[in-house]
């Protein structure tokens, strides 16, 4: 998987940040991803029209109804969508025993980072007509979905349109400053992005502001450098060879300092966001099954705590904790 990624994911991106204002065909994968053959499943799939975008409602065999995942897919903001991420949203919503609302949010270049913040803002409203509340639903997402969670989530707390019980993420893209990715061992090592790809993000990031909590707008354009000391309990899942390994670690450093419980979990040797491939990669089903725990644990309201003592779930002031796997 990290040789194919090198030669294939690694070099397009290197073509891409070459000559990023070229029209390239990026909108086209996601429907490619809909003509590929895919393992049967025998999830329920129901298309639903959020204000700007589509999305999916996915339920497993099963699943309950007394929770629910709001999932922003990945794709650098630019590429991918529902039919590419629909393989691990149907496990995600077996491994969590939740149905999974997914969006196709709007991407870049036709449209602005905080659309896709503001379609991610809709799935919180949509899921509140349908009878769930915040205190039921978890926000996942993976690489630019990990960061459009945490900002989904911000947005959506302060705006007073919910409080999720907790934000699940996969390599997440949290820090639109590129001096510690550059400066890291990973800057060569990873297998799917380049260095000269973190400058292009950076300047498609400039222009994203999160609203305040008098509803004024200010430039915030990382969720680190938010105040995350409202945020629920999290969990992050990285490669410990990726590019965004910075990203995670930092994102982690940050919680903890705000009194926000993490739990990250850093990955040995593999790809970046390496749970899309769980088909073939048995890593990546099983961080998909510690998501889901995750998710059952948030939304059940109590848990035990590190210690085995009882308590409740995701207790404050509890220590951002890493495990290598």
């Amino acid at each position: 998987m990290s040789l194919a990624s090198r030669l294939i994911m690694k070099n397009a991106v290197r073509a891409w940040a070459f000559q990023p204002d070229l029209h390239w065909p990026l909108e086209y994968v996601d429907g490619l991803a809909g003509l590929l053959p895919q393992l049967r499943s025998s999830a329920k799939i129901d298309p639903v029209r959020l204000e700007n975008c589509g999305a999916e409602w996915v339920r497993a065999p099963g699943a309950s109804s007394t929770r629910a995942i709001l999932y922003l897919h990945g794709g650098a903001f630019l590429t991918c969508g529902l039919n590419t991420h629909r393989a691990l949203v149907t496990r995600l919503s077996k491994a969590a025993d939740a149905a999974v609302l997914t969006v196709g949010y709007r991407k870049l270049p036709s449209h602005r980072i905080g659309d896709a913040i503001e379609d991610g803002l809709d799935g919180p409203r949509w899921r509140q007509e349908s009878g769930y509340d915040g205190k039921q639903v978890v926000v996942a997402g993976d690489s630019a979905g990990g960061y459009l969670a945490f900002m989904t989530a911000l947005c959506a707390i302060r705006a007073r349109v919910a409080k999720p019980a907790g934000i699940a993420t996969i390599s997440p893209f949290a820090d639109a400053d590129p001096a510690g990715k550059l400066r890291h061992r990973n800057a060569r090592r990873c297998s799917m992005f380049t260095r000269a790809a973190l400058s292009i993000f950076t300047r498609y990031l400039g222009e994203v502001q999160l609203p305040g909590a008098d509803g004024s707008a200010r430039p915030v354009v990382s969720p680190v450098d938010a105040d995350l000391s409202a945020l629920p309990p999290v969990t992050i899942h990285a490669s410990s060879d990726e590019l965004l390994l910075p990203d995670a670690e930092l994102m982690a450093k940050r919680l903890d300092a705000a009194g926000i419980r993490c739990d990250l979990h850093l990955w040995d040797g593999q790809i970046h966001d390496f749970p899309l491939a769980a088909d073939i990669l048995p890593e990546g089903r099983r961080t998909i099954r510690y998501i889901g725990d995750f998710v059952k644990e948030v939304t059940a309201g109590r848990d035990a705590l590190p210690d085995g003592r009882a308590g409740t779930a995701w207790s404050r002031g509890v220590p951002a904790t890493t495990r290598v796997v």
